[in-house]
């Protein structure tokens, strides 16, 4: 570059910097931190503490720590190569996400949307946009320890979940928060951190979420802070670490983070209960020494996954179902008599559920009755502040998970992530588009059009072909429409506001290219036109002739 180049250069770049502080606040639609100095690195120890100083200075103050090593030792971090993980553990289930937390589609899986085998995954992750964000399955906890602050007194006794995380980097989350205490141990790859005390909660514009949630999400855009949009920004202070193999964080409960991940990256998150008060009986050493070492296989843990069926990731902490009863019957509130009916026990479960309460006279329906009949055994249609404390765990978990059951979490999610009216659309459509369709044809357009799985695909197109012919005609569905289309009824059950508000700052604030990402799927199932053309595209590249104008053009005006 010439001497008269680069002294442009340098005055060009004088003039931006200069026009930036002059007119626009300093970090403006820069990635988050640039809006001002990093606060101070996060705490961290070369060892792990004592359970009774971690309580003393960390979980009770919610204040993030890092434990750096503290992993390292683990078999996991020892074996947990790919090709390990496809042998000892390839046919056990995960959930995925994509990489950018809501942006880009739903990952599709070997086993439905949202979902795949460990072996699936490791065969197809460093190609696709997806990323495991799961309940660790029970059978790889052998390899897991737990670390011993964890290991006695209150913390032992309520751990609630353990979650995996692997992506082949490039993964980053919005700033958020959760519901739980975690600490969360990095054992192949890097992340970055990024803390926000909760002091400053006020000022970085959270999704609004349901009455009294401790979990959401900041609705800045993460990659470029728009300051001039939320000004208050520029007051939130923040820290930071940098995670290597090996090292172990503690998020506590709603301290917002973010975070980001640079190569191939695993990470074992152990969820523990929101706590008041920290006891170190019956079992904390009185020395103030630690507990030895232990494995996560040895320790009872309130909501596990087997590696197949539902998932519970995500659920409340049960005594926390628990406690909003007894404080119900505690409150100034409290029925008089001193105990909770039938009616008043379905109410708050429609409130809680966030479904309408039924009018006098109408019936809450079978599951309802069941959650009853879970607290009310003997019949006697009262339950007391002495049976709410008396009741079992287990009890309290089979009601929380009908409380508040996350259809993520099951093995059929893809039921509900596709809309009924959409499948409609696009059997009326395939089956008009030729005379017999082949089971091969109808499972990819399924997949192309509705962005679903081949396996739910198939699962529709078996119940199309009730006579095995291996072929589809139209005469298929008259007087079938019930039976063949019902499973896809299925629905949340509630609206989703801070996901609603999302939807409308990501037109706002995010790049074009994210919104498109984010829109192409939902676009496409919400318009019969867009399931319609996705449908021509792959009947094209079948050879069958059948283009914009032919059959199926045909069948979308029949519609």
């Amino acid at each position: 570059m010439s001497s008269l180049s680069l002294l442009a250069a340098l005055c060009f770049g004088a003039i931006v910097l200069c026009s930036a502080s002059s007119e626009l606040p300093i970090g403006h639609m820069l990635p988050l931190g640039h809006h001002r100095p990093a606060e101070k690195q996060i705490d961290s120890y070369d060892e792990v503490i004592s359970p009774q100083e971690f309580w003393t200075k960390y979980a009770s103050q919610r204040t993030p720590v890092v434990f750096r090593g503290a992993a390292k030792h683990w078999l996991a971090t020892q074996r947990w190569t790919d090709e390990y993980l496809s042998k000892e553990y390839g046919k056990l289930e995960v959930k995925l996400e994509g990489k950018r937390e809501k942006l880009g589609k739903q990952p599709v899986g070997e086993v439905g949307v949202g979902r795949d085998t460990i072996e699936h995954f490791l065969k197809t992750y460093t190609g696709e946009d997806k990323y495991i964000v799961s309940q660790l399955p029970e059978p790889m906890y052998k390899e897991v320890s737990v670390l011993p602050c964890l290991l006695c007194g209150t913390f032992k006794r309520r751990l609630l979940e353990v979650n995996l995380w692997v992506s082949s980097g490039g993964s980053r989350s919005l700033l958020h928060m959760d519901a739980d205490n975690a600490i969360n141990c990095l054992l192949h790859g890097r992340k970055d951190w990024i803390m926000v005390d909760p002091e400053y909660n006020d000022y970085v514009s959270i999704a609004e979420e349901e009455d009294g949630a401790l979990g959401g999400f900041s609705l800045v855009n993460v990659d470029k802070v728009n300051l001039l949009k939320y000004p208050r920004f520029r007051k939130v202070h923040w820290t930071y670490s940098n995670l290597t193999a090996g090292d172990c964080i503690f998020i506590p409960y709603s301290h917002l983070h973010q975070v980001r991940s640079y190569d191939r990256n695993i990470a074992v998150s152990i969820l523990f209960a929101r706590l008041d008060e920290f006891s170190p009986e019956p079992d904390c050493p009185t020395n103030g020494s630690l507990p030895a070492w232990d494995l996560l296989s040895n320790q009872h843990i309130a909501w596990s996954y087997s590696g197949h069926g539902q998932m519970s990731m995500g659920n409340t902490d049960p005594e926390h179902i628990r406690a909003n009863f007894l404080n119900l019957l505690d409150s100034e509130d409290a029925p008089e008599d001193g105990f909770i009916d039938k009616k008043t026990f379905l109410e708050e479960i429609c409130t809680a559920k966030e479904l309408p309460v039924r009018p006098p006279g109408q019936s809450y329906g079978p599951d309802f009755e069941e959650s009853w009949q879970l607290v009310d055994p003997d019949g006697d249609d009262k339950v007391t502040a002495d049976d709410m404390r008396g009741f079992s765990a287990e009890t309290m978990q089979k009601l929380t998970v009908f409380i508040d059951q996350d259809p993520a979490n099951m093995p059929d999610y893809e039921y509900y992530s596709i809309s009924h009216d959409d499948v409609r659309v696009f059997v009326s459509s395939v089956l008009r588009s030729k005379p017999k369709i082949s089971e091969s044809t109808f499972i990819g357009a399924y997949a192309k059009a509705l962005d679903g799985s081949h396996a739910f695909g198939r699962k529709l197109y078996d119940k199309l072909d009730a006579t095995n012919r291996g072929y589809l005609t139209v005469e298929d569905i008259p007087g079938r429409e019930t039976d063949i289309f019902n499973e896809y009824y299925r629905d949340y059950g509630k609206d989703d506001k801070a996901n609603q508000q999302f939807d409308k700052v990501l037109v706002e604030d995010f790049d074009p290219e994210d919104v498109q990402e984010v829109h192409q799927t939902r676009d496409k199932r919400q318009n019969p036109g867009k399931i319609v053309e996705a449908l021509e595209e792959v009947l094209d590249s079948s050879g069958t002739g059948m283009g914009r104008k032919g059959k199926v053009a045909t069948a979308k005006t029949e519609l």
